[in-house]
């Protein structure tokens, strides 16, 4: 029996909005960014839930990667089905030492002076989009000080692909996050070449409440679309 796994970055995060400054981010003891849903992020999350509500999708199993924001995303789906939310800590967001981003405020100046202008939101958050993705393919081909490798984070990708997979299920929704996510994407086109052609588009970056969906019939794993809108609230 194939189960389709839905893979769902979470909802826009105070990590996501110019005015907080990352000395201001809340680092867990563990070394990952929580921090709570921004207000922009709770209606995605809602959206995220009506997206999948309109589509008949029905999750039998939610998993979230226990973050704060992954859980807040995952709680209106779970809501409306009346469903526990299980928690899976190999879905978290990349391990970042405490202080790798101390001081860097710059970018969070720039941002909330471009929000002052006509237009300026747009701007930023695309600017953001294409430096993440670049983020992301540096560290993907040569590491950054203080990250997780990518070593060990596609290994926690492909630990949740058939651990998910192996369920019992028609279908499993699992809140994550974007570094998790474009990682998620490599190991599957390690896995099966042919996934590069739908996943090389959104290798690096993917909207927030955005939707991957993929075909689990372990020890094969398809992908049946990427970073798919559930939402426009730009």
């Amino acid at each position: 029996m194939a189960t389709e796994l839905y893979f769902v970055r979470h909802g826009e995060s105070l990590d996501n909005v110019a005015g907080v400054s990352f000395d201001e981010m809340s680092v867990n003891d563990e070394g990952f960014l929580d921090n709570p849903l921004s207000e922009l992020g709770e209606m995605q999350a809602r959206a995220a839930a009506e997206w999948f509500e309109a589509r008949r999708i029905k999750p039998d199993m939610i998993y979230s990667s226990g973050l704060t924001r992954s859980t807040l995303t995952a709680q209106p789906l779970a809501e409306m089905h009346n469903m526990p939310i299980q928690f899976m800590p190999e879905l978290r967001e990349v391990h970042i030492e405490k202080g790798t981003l101390g001081g860097l405020k710059t970018e969070n100046k720039m941002s909330q002076t471009m929000y002052n202008i006509p237009g300026g939101k747009a701007i930023r958050d695309r600017m953001m989009e294409v430096g993440v993705g670049v983020a992301f393919n540096i560290w993907s081909k040569f590491g950054l000080p203080g990250f997780e490798s990518r070593a060990d984070l596609t290994g926690r990708a492909g630990y949740c692909l058939d651990t998910l997979g192996a369920l019992p299920c028609k279908r499993v929704v699992a809140v994550a996050h974007n570094f998790f996510l474009a990682a998620l994407l490599l190991e599957l086109v390690d896995r099966n070449p042919l996934n590069y052609l739908i996943a090389a588009p959104h290798i690096g970056f993917m909207p927030n409440c955005s939707v991957t969906c993929v075909i689990a019939r372990p020890p094969k794993f398809r992908i049946r679309f990427v970073a798919r809108p559930t939402n426009d609230f730009s």
